[in-house]
């Protein structure tokens, strides 16, 4: 009897941790769902909650509804916590209102930062930086004068804004004219026919693009595409579609800036839990972009990364 009951105390230290790691739940709320940067992202959220044994309540509005409703995601957070989550993971759309705001568990942001919420943690991409990397990338094929565009997604998104303002900053340092500096906002469709519109009204030509995120890059392809080859000027996208592939093979493309949603999600989740578990995290964690061209698409590095928009 003491032998079993000396087994069962074993096995209850050596299963104790997981056991109650297991009635931990995180709540996640992002922008939206259906772009693969954020399908992508849960992925990763999903992978990490396994590997680190809790469970997800994931509650996210549909993509650009929190940009039109105030305070949609803050509303979410309430009912998260309301159910009981230990802590939140957030890829935070801009408050209305006095802020920062306080959350009674910790945040730990993703994607982006913000003033909006005390996170104990920010997970992303150096955007203005990466936005430099989108414009040195044209360096060697655009002169003094080149006319460029950005196209912008909207003033109140820290990431692209950063993004959009690191690509401007370097067309400044190599005297390249920006002549298109448009919001075309973040719903495809819109995006789409926005970029048509600044895009054909140039009378000039252009020599170059810059698509700061995922819908407005694939509406400006399809722009692009619909042009003679004579008077296409080089694209350069942000994040992933499988449409860019053929994009960059077909020279469409010139470049593509990709980040690592999946690695973000998994590195956010991972430190909310760590800071739950007595660990406190990093305040901030850059995730590496990768730079992809027509010439590098097959290199391990480049592939590893696309693969985990795939997987």
């Amino acid at each position: 009897m003491r032998k079993i009951l000396l087994f069962l105390f074993l096995l209850s230290a050596l299963t104790g941790t997981e056991l109650i790691a297991k009635e931990t739940t995180i709540g996640v709320v992002l922008p939206g769902s259906s772009l693969l940067f954020y399908q992508a992202m849960i992925k990763g959220i999903e992978q990490a909650a396994h590997d680190q044994h809790v469970q997800l309540l994931i509650r996210n509005p549909s993509d650009g509804t929190s940009l039109d409703t105030s305070n949609l995601q803050l509303h979410i957070i309430d009912y998260l916590v309301q159910q009981g989550v230990a802590g939140v993971v957030l890829a935070p759309e801009p408050l209305v209102g006095k802020t920062p705001v306080s959350i009674s568990v910790p945040v730990v942001l993703v994607d982006r930062d913000s003033a909006d919420y005390d996170g104990i943690s920010t997970v992303y991409t150096d955007n203005f930086g990466a936005g430099r990397k989108a414009a040195l990338s044209l360096v060697p094929v655009l002169r003094k004068g080149a006319k460029v565009a950005v196209l912008r997604l909207a003033p109140n998104i820290s990431s692209t804004t950063a993004r959009e303002n690191g690509f401007i900053s370097v067309a400044r340092e190599e005297g390249w004219n920006v002549v298109i500096d448009i919001y075309v906002g973040y719903r495809p469709r819109e995006a789409e026919s926005l970029t048509a519109k600044a895009l054909n009204a140039y009378p000039g030509h252009l020599d170059a693009v810059f698509a700061p995120a995922e819908p407005i890059a694939y509406g400006a392809l399809r722009v692009i595409d619909a042009r003679s080859i004579g008077d296409r000027p080089r694209l350069v996208v942000f994040d992933w579609r499988p449409e860019f592939m053929d994009g960059l093979r077909r020279g469409i493309v010139y470049v593509d800036i990709l980040q690592d949603p999946y690695r973000m999600g998994y590195l956010a989740l991972e430190a909310l839990v760590g800071a739950l578990r007595g660990r406190p995290p990093r305040p901030k964690v850059f995730v590496n972009v990768v730079t992809v061209t027509p010439d590098n698409l097959n290199d391990p590095a480049i592939r590893a990364v696309l693969e985990n928009y795939t997987r």
